[in-house]
Protein backbone atom coordinates (compact mmCIF):
# COMPACT_ATOMS: atom_id res chain seq x y z
CA UNK A 1 0.00 0.00 0.00
CA UNK A 2 1.34 3.12 -0.91
CA UNK A 3 1.85 5.79 1.62
CA UNK A 4 0.42 4.00 4.75
CA UNK A 5 -0.57 6.33 7.89
CA UNK A 6 1.95 5.65 10.98
CA UNK A 7 2.46 7.14 14.43
CA UNK A 8 5.15 7.93 16.41
CA UNK A 9 5.41 5.79 19.71
CA UNK A 10 6.60 4.58 22.59
CA UNK A 11 6.33 0.71 23.45
CA UNK A 12 5.08 2.00 27.17
CA UNK A 13 3.19 0.18 29.32
CA UNK A 14 3.84 -2.63 26.87
CA UNK A 15 4.21 -3.43 23.74
CA UNK A 16 0.97 -5.24 23.63
CA UNK A 17 -0.78 -2.42 24.87
CA UNK A 18 0.58 -0.18 22.64
CA UNK A 19 0.18 -1.43 19.27
CA UNK A 20 -3.32 -2.66 20.07
CA UNK A 21 -3.86 1.31 21.25
CA UNK A 22 -2.34 2.16 17.36
CA UNK A 23 -4.48 -0.85 15.98
CA UNK A 24 -7.79 0.92 17.57
CA UNK A 25 -7.11 4.17 15.84
CA UNK A 26 -6.89 2.33 12.70
CA UNK A 27 -3.38 3.20 11.91
CA UNK A 28 -1.42 -0.17 10.32
CA UNK A 29 2.22 1.41 10.90
CA UNK A 30 4.58 3.06 13.42
CA UNK A 31 7.88 4.72 14.26
CA UNK A 32 8.92 3.33 17.79
CA UNK A 33 11.41 5.00 20.17
CA UNK A 34 14.48 2.48 21.25
CA UNK A 35 14.02 1.72 24.56
CA UNK A 36 16.98 -0.73 26.01
CA UNK A 37 14.21 -1.53 28.60
CA UNK A 38 13.02 -3.58 25.92
CA UNK A 39 16.47 -4.69 24.60
CA UNK A 40 16.50 -8.12 25.59
CA UNK A 41 15.10 -11.88 24.33
CA UNK A 42 11.95 -11.54 26.58
CA UNK A 43 11.62 -7.78 25.31
CA UNK A 44 11.71 -8.86 21.74
CA UNK A 45 9.85 -11.56 22.11
CA UNK A 46 7.22 -9.65 23.56
CA UNK A 47 7.49 -6.83 20.77
CA UNK A 48 7.56 -9.83 17.82
CA UNK A 49 4.07 -11.31 19.36
CA UNK A 50 2.52 -7.37 19.78
CA UNK A 51 3.17 -7.41 15.72
CA UNK A 52 1.77 -11.16 15.37
CA UNK A 53 -1.27 -10.08 17.13
CA UNK A 54 -2.31 -6.44 15.72
CA UNK A 55 -0.52 -6.87 12.03
CA UNK A 56 1.14 -3.56 13.02
CA UNK A 57 4.48 -2.85 10.71
CA UNK A 58 7.06 -1.29 12.83
CA UNK A 59 8.89 1.41 9.74
CA UNK A 60 11.38 2.56 11.83
CA UNK A 61 13.59 3.14 14.91
CA UNK A 62 14.24 6.20 16.42
CA UNK A 63 17.00 7.03 18.96
CA UNK A 64 17.52 9.99 21.55
CA UNK A 65 19.86 10.09 23.97
CA UNK A 66 20.36 10.08 28.04
CA UNK A 67 20.93 14.37 28.05
CA UNK A 68 19.22 15.53 25.08
CA UNK A 69 17.69 19.25 25.75
CA UNK A 70 15.07 20.82 23.87
CA UNK A 71 14.95 24.09 26.30
CA UNK A 72 15.83 26.71 23.37
CA UNK A 73 18.44 26.92 20.91
CA UNK A 74 21.00 27.15 22.88
CA UNK A 75 20.39 24.40 24.83
CA UNK A 76 19.87 22.34 22.31
CA UNK A 77 23.03 22.98 20.01
CA UNK A 78 24.97 22.07 23.38
CA UNK A 79 23.04 18.64 24.38
CA UNK A 80 21.10 17.17 21.32
CA UNK A 81 22.25 14.05 19.01
CA UNK A 82 26.14 13.72 17.91
CA UNK A 83 27.28 17.25 17.70
CA UNK A 84 28.28 17.59 21.67
CA UNK A 85 32.12 15.75 21.86
CA UNK A 86 31.98 14.82 25.40
CA UNK A 87 28.85 12.68 24.99
CA UNK A 88 29.26 11.26 21.61
CA UNK A 89 31.09 8.38 21.97
CA UNK A 90 28.69 6.80 24.77
CA UNK A 91 25.60 8.05 21.94
CA UNK A 92 27.58 6.59 19.12
CA UNK A 93 27.36 2.73 21.14
CA UNK A 94 23.76 3.56 21.92
CA UNK A 95 23.39 3.29 18.02
CA UNK A 96 25.02 0.82 17.34
CA UNK A 97 22.71 -0.86 20.17
CA UNK A 98 20.08 0.06 18.65
CA UNK A 99 20.85 -1.13 15.11
CA UNK A 100 21.38 -4.39 16.80
CA UNK A 101 17.93 -4.31 18.42
CA UNK A 102 16.24 -2.96 14.59
CA UNK A 103 17.98 -6.00 12.75
CA UNK A 104 16.21 -8.64 15.62
CA UNK A 105 12.87 -6.74 14.80
CA UNK A 106 13.88 -6.77 10.78
CA UNK A 107 12.95 -2.87 11.08
CA UNK A 108 15.10 -1.55 8.04
CA UNK A 109 15.40 2.56 9.35
CA UNK A 110 17.39 4.22 12.02
CA UNK A 111 16.18 7.84 12.42
CA UNK A 112 17.93 10.05 14.96
CA UNK A 113 18.86 13.96 15.34
CA UNK A 114 22.22 13.86 14.91
CA UNK A 115 22.25 18.23 16.57
CA UNK A 116 23.05 21.30 15.08
CA UNK A 117 24.80 20.50 11.68
CA UNK A 118 28.03 23.25 11.74
CA UNK A 119 26.80 25.94 8.39
CA UNK A 120 30.34 26.48 8.15
CA UNK A 121 32.20 23.59 6.75
CA UNK A 122 35.18 25.07 8.13
CA UNK A 123 33.64 24.84 11.30
CA UNK A 124 36.49 22.55 13.48
CA UNK A 125 33.72 20.53 15.08
CA UNK A 126 32.35 19.72 11.06
CA UNK A 127 35.11 17.11 9.84
CA UNK A 128 35.02 14.93 13.10
CA UNK A 129 30.96 14.76 12.23
CA UNK A 130 31.55 13.82 9.23
CA UNK A 131 33.74 11.04 10.17
CA UNK A 132 31.13 9.86 13.20
CA UNK A 133 28.58 9.86 10.92
CA UNK A 134 30.24 7.44 8.26
CA UNK A 135 30.95 5.09 11.13
CA UNK A 136 26.99 4.83 11.59
CA UNK A 137 26.37 4.26 8.26
CA UNK A 138 29.21 1.65 8.00
CA UNK A 139 27.52 -0.16 10.92
CA UNK A 140 24.25 -0.02 9.68
CA UNK A 141 24.99 -1.28 6.11
CA UNK A 142 26.30 -4.42 7.61
CA UNK A 143 22.62 -5.12 8.45
CA UNK A 144 21.29 -3.70 5.53
CA UNK A 145 19.65 -0.54 7.34
CA UNK A 146 18.95 2.85 6.51
CA UNK A 147 20.20 5.51 8.84
CA UNK A 148 18.09 8.47 8.60
CA UNK A 149 18.86 11.81 9.76
CA UNK A 150 15.71 13.84 11.21
CA UNK A 151 15.40 17.43 9.03
CA UNK A 152 14.78 20.96 11.67
CA UNK A 153 18.38 21.72 12.94
CA UNK A 154 19.98 23.08 10.14
CA UNK A 155 18.86 24.27 7.28
CA UNK A 156 18.03 22.08 3.90
CA UNK A 157 20.96 23.46 1.94
CA UNK A 158 23.17 22.40 4.74
CA UNK A 159 21.64 18.80 4.82
CA UNK A 160 22.40 18.49 1.73
CA UNK A 161 25.82 19.63 1.37
CA UNK A 162 26.42 17.05 4.35
CA UNK A 163 25.02 14.00 2.64
CA UNK A 164 27.01 14.45 0.02
CA UNK A 165 30.29 15.32 2.39
CA UNK A 166 29.31 12.42 4.55
CA UNK A 167 29.03 10.40 0.83
CA UNK A 168 27.52 6.66 1.98
CA UNK A 169 24.44 5.30 0.23
CA UNK A 170 22.60 4.01 3.41
CA UNK A 171 22.04 7.89 4.39
CA UNK A 172 19.00 9.12 4.31
CA UNK A 173 16.49 12.04 5.36
CA UNK A 174 13.56 11.56 7.74
CA UNK A 175 11.53 14.59 6.68
CA UNK A 176 9.80 16.72 9.14
CA UNK A 177 8.14 19.88 7.84
CA UNK A 178 7.45 21.55 11.40
CA UNK A 179 10.97 21.23 12.69
CA UNK A 180 12.15 23.62 10.26
CA UNK A 181 9.65 25.66 10.70
CA UNK A 182 9.99 25.48 15.33
CA UNK A 183 13.83 26.19 14.65
CA UNK A 184 13.31 28.67 12.03
CA UNK A 185 15.63 26.84 9.62
CA UNK A 186 13.53 27.47 6.40
CA UNK A 187 10.36 26.89 4.66
CA UNK A 188 9.41 22.75 4.31
CA UNK A 189 8.27 22.94 0.38
CA UNK A 190 11.28 24.59 -1.18
CA UNK A 191 13.10 22.20 0.90
CA UNK A 192 11.75 19.11 -0.11
CA UNK A 193 12.52 20.11 -3.74
CA UNK A 194 16.22 19.81 -2.53
CA UNK A 195 15.91 16.73 -0.36
CA UNK A 196 13.64 14.44 -1.94
CA UNK A 197 16.12 12.34 -4.01
CA UNK A 198 16.93 11.52 0.31
CA UNK A 199 13.70 11.25 1.73
CA UNK A 200 12.99 7.88 3.07
CA UNK A 201 10.77 8.86 5.89
CA UNK A 202 8.37 11.69 6.92
CA UNK A 203 7.03 12.88 10.13
CA UNK A 204 3.47 14.40 9.86
CA UNK A 205 4.17 17.44 12.21
CA UNK A 206 2.74 20.85 12.58
CA UNK A 207 3.84 24.53 14.41
CA UNK A 208 3.92 27.93 14.91
CA UNK A 209 7.52 29.83 13.94
CA UNK A 210 9.44 31.48 17.03
CA UNK A 211 8.42 34.94 17.88
CA UNK A 212 11.61 35.73 20.49
CA UNK A 213 15.41 35.10 19.32
CA UNK A 214 16.77 31.31 20.53
CA UNK A 215 13.34 30.12 21.61
CA UNK A 216 12.14 27.66 19.47
CA UNK A 217 8.49 27.75 18.10
CA UNK A 218 5.66 25.78 19.04
CA UNK A 219 4.42 22.52 17.95
CA UNK A 220 0.56 22.33 16.93
CA UNK A 221 -1.81 20.01 16.12
CA UNK A 222 -1.85 18.96 12.56
CA UNK A 223 -3.23 21.38 10.35
CA UNK A 224 -3.25 24.48 12.17
CA UNK A 225 0.33 25.50 12.18
CA UNK A 226 2.69 27.31 9.38
CA UNK A 227 3.16 23.97 7.34
CA UNK A 228 0.24 24.10 5.02
CA UNK A 229 -0.10 20.45 5.04
CA UNK A 230 -2.52 19.54 2.02
CA UNK A 231 0.19 21.59 0.25
CA UNK A 232 2.70 19.71 1.46
CA UNK A 233 1.55 16.57 1.06
CA UNK A 234 0.34 17.42 -2.70
CA UNK A 235 4.31 18.38 -3.31
CA UNK A 236 5.71 15.17 -0.94
CA UNK A 237 3.54 12.93 -3.52
CA UNK A 238 4.53 14.39 -6.47
CA UNK A 239 8.19 14.20 -5.84
CA UNK A 240 7.10 10.35 -5.90
CA UNK A 241 7.44 9.63 -2.42
CA UNK A 242 5.46 6.61 -1.62
CA UNK A 243 6.56 5.81 2.06
CA UNK A 244 4.71 5.62 5.27
CA UNK A 245 3.20 9.33 6.45
CA UNK A 246 3.60 9.25 10.01
CA UNK A 247 2.15 11.43 12.54
CA UNK A 248 3.77 12.53 15.17
CA UNK A 249 2.29 14.85 18.10
CA UNK A 250 4.67 15.50 20.93
CA UNK A 251 2.29 15.75 23.87
CA UNK A 252 0.39 12.77 25.91
CA UNK A 253 -2.56 11.97 27.21
CA UNK A 254 -6.44 12.03 25.81
CA UNK A 255 -5.57 15.00 24.00
CA UNK A 256 -2.93 13.88 22.20
CA UNK A 257 -4.93 10.66 20.59
CA UNK A 258 -7.80 13.41 19.71
CA UNK A 259 -5.24 15.08 17.64
CA UNK A 260 -4.17 12.14 16.26
CA UNK A 261 -6.91 11.17 14.99
CA UNK A 262 -8.11 14.49 13.60
CA UNK A 263 -4.73 14.47 11.65
CA UNK A 264 -5.56 11.17 10.63
CA UNK A 265 -8.57 12.30 9.08
CA UNK A 266 -6.82 14.90 7.64
CA UNK A 267 -4.27 12.96 5.83
CA UNK A 268 -6.70 10.48 4.41
CA UNK A 269 -8.53 13.85 2.74
CA UNK A 270 -5.25 14.54 1.41
CA UNK A 271 -4.71 11.45 0.29
CA UNK A 272 -8.26 11.01 -1.69
CA UNK A 273 -7.47 14.61 -2.84
CA UNK A 274 -4.70 13.53 -4.67
CA UNK A 275 -6.18 10.69 -6.71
Amino acid sequence: MANPLGLVCSLQPSPSQKLRAVQEMGIPTVQISYDPQWDSSEGIAAIRQAVRDTGIEITSLAVSYVGDNYKDVPTVRETVGLVPEATRGERLERLKAASRFAAQLNVPRLTTHIGYIPEDASDARYPALVETVREVCDELATRGQFFALETGQETAPTLLRFIGDVNRANLRVNFDPANMILYGNGEPIPALDLLAPWVDGVHCKDGKAPTEPDKLGREMPLGQGDVDVPRWIEKLLGVGYRGPLTIEREISGDEQKQDVLRAKTLLEACLSASK
